[in-house]
């Protein structure tokens, strides 16, 4: 939920803070895409850090400064200054974005871990659901209407408080997470045989009251020394660079490099989809229910942009335009964080009863690109919210599919820098499809969809690890 607080929910602050700001359309795009371009410059060294020192230890550290981060940029007061701390707050926010999956998948076995990861992202459709609530109180009702000058040019409005909310799962999920033990897992794999064993038996008296029987004992010893063997230590003859570099090279060998570029390649796909289109979604639909006049008969991308015919008025001599960044009401965000729900609950018992994953992928894909396509021509206003919501929703479903696919393709020495390389390759994905839906839209609506509704169907016979 941060992850997604601190992202997407730019998506709602970004348009909310124009006017403080004085920030122009391409502005804005770079505003929104700030968090992606810090995500996308962090996550490696993230993944190298979290196989090098731990799953919980990263966690914590980073879920502590992006925090900070964040609250202090809702105080800044011109474009530059909120851009910088943006970014620096996605440098931080990207170790929670894949740390957290990795940490509960070594908690799982193989046969519960694709269910279980899809469970953990379904709290996306909360996330989504989360910043609209707190944005209908601060945003769109009169009784939260207030500005406070405080020092300079710096005056408190709704907007601040909102961002500052945003922090609020980080916050619980750090005291969460003082009570865990590290990955028993990776301590294991990295030789740690004391911390290893001392979580296990932390886990094991709170799962079942009993302490660890002998012969789990021995199990897990036999594991250590299997696990152990796999990881090449890397001594101080390298340098930390090189060393980052040789730590992720099994990826890109045989047996992993084939299906691994390729889910990365339909990982930067979904992460356009979801993320890069999916964060203007508050404004756009803003912008639709804030149009005056029928709109009976009008395509989705007409009413958006087709400018609105109104008598002409004489301008006064004394006119003066002014900013408007209020917004119409977020009824369409709820139903998009409930259709996230919705889709992962389905996806979770799609699992159980099917468990072949290539066949959800398959499907998802062409009914995302069906919804895209149906974007340019439907007039219904239901069929066009609907199209809209679904076009998104799916490809943000697969990329729990996708996760849960690595984490079981690929060992669990490498298993962090995996996640991380690929989720990288998802917010390059966001942050290209940001900067192009909020800038290239308002000129070729139609063929912006068209090129992006077509992506999924190019993807749909990539080699990827299902």
């Amino acid at each position: 939920m941060l992850t997604i607080h601190e992202t997407m929910g730019m998506g709602i602050l970004g348009p909310a803070s124009v006017c403080d700001l004085r920030m122009n359309q391409v502005q804005l795009a770079s505003l929104t895409s700030a968090g992606f371009l810090g995500i996308i410059c962090s996550s490696y060294f993230w993944g190298y850090i979290t196989d090098k020192k731990g799953r919980r230890w990263t966690l914590l550290r980073t879920i502590t400064v992006s925090n900070v981060c964040s609250i202090v940029s809702m105080f800044m007061v011109d474009f530059n200054g909120f851009f910088v701390m943006r970014f620096l707050t996605g440098i931080f926010v990207a170790a929670p974005s894949f740390v957290a999956a990795t940490y509960l998948s070594e908690f799982c076995s193989q046969r519960i871990l694709a269910r279980t990861l899809t469970h953990m992202y379904m709290f996306t459709g909360f996330a989504m659901l989360y910043c609209p609530a707190w944005a209908v109180l601060f945003l769109a009702t009169k009784f939260m209407e207030f500005e406070v000058a405080v020092v300079g040019d710096l005056t408190l409005r709704p907007w601040r408080l909102l961002g500052c909310l945003n922090c609020l799962p980080g916050v619980i999920a750090f005291f969460l997470l003082l009570s865990l033990p590290e990955s028993p897992k990776f301590l294991l794999t990295i030789g740690d045989t004391k911390r290893g064993m001392d979580a296990m038996e932390l886990i094991c008296r709170r799962n079942t009251g009993k302490p660890l029987s002998s012969e789990q004992i021995e199990n897990l010893l036999m594991y250590q020394s299997v696990a152990s063997a796999r990881v090449r230590r890397v001594k101080g003859e390298h340098n930390f660079l090189r060393s980052m570099i040789n730590d992720a090279m099994p990826l890109f060998r045989t047996p992993y490099v084939g299906l691994f570029m390729g889910a990365c390649l339909v990982m930067f796909i979904l992460g356009m989809m979801a993320n890069g289109v999916g964060l203007w979604y508050t404004a756009m639909r803003n912008r639709y229910n804030m149009r005056q006049g029928s709109k009976k008969g009008m395509s989705f991308c007409r009413i958006l942009f087709f400018p609105e015919m109104r008598p002409l008025i004489e301008s006064e001599s004394d006119f003066e335009p002014v900013c408007n960044d209020a917004f119409g009401g977020f009824n369409d965000s709820f139903i998009l964080g409930a259709v996230y729900i919705i889709l992962y609950n389905i996806c979770w018992l799609t699992l159980l009863c099917m468990p072949k994953k290539r066949v959800i992928f398959v499907v998802s894909m062409l009914t995302s690109s069906t919804c895209g396509f149906l974007l340019i021509f439907v007039t219904d206003r239901w069929v066009q919210l609907f199209s809209l919501v679904f076009f998104l929703a799916i490809p943000g479903v697969v990329v729990s599919l996708m996760g849960g696919a690595l984490c079981l393709f690929v060992p669990t020495h490498i298993r962090g820098k995996a996640l991380c390389i690929s989720l990288m390759w998802a917010r390059c994905g966001a942050a290209i499809g940001t900067i192009l839906t909020g800038s290239g839209f308002h000129n070729s609506c139609e063929i912006s969809l068209i090129a992006i509704a077509i992506l999924p169907l190019s993807k749909i016979e990539f080699p990827v690890p299902f």
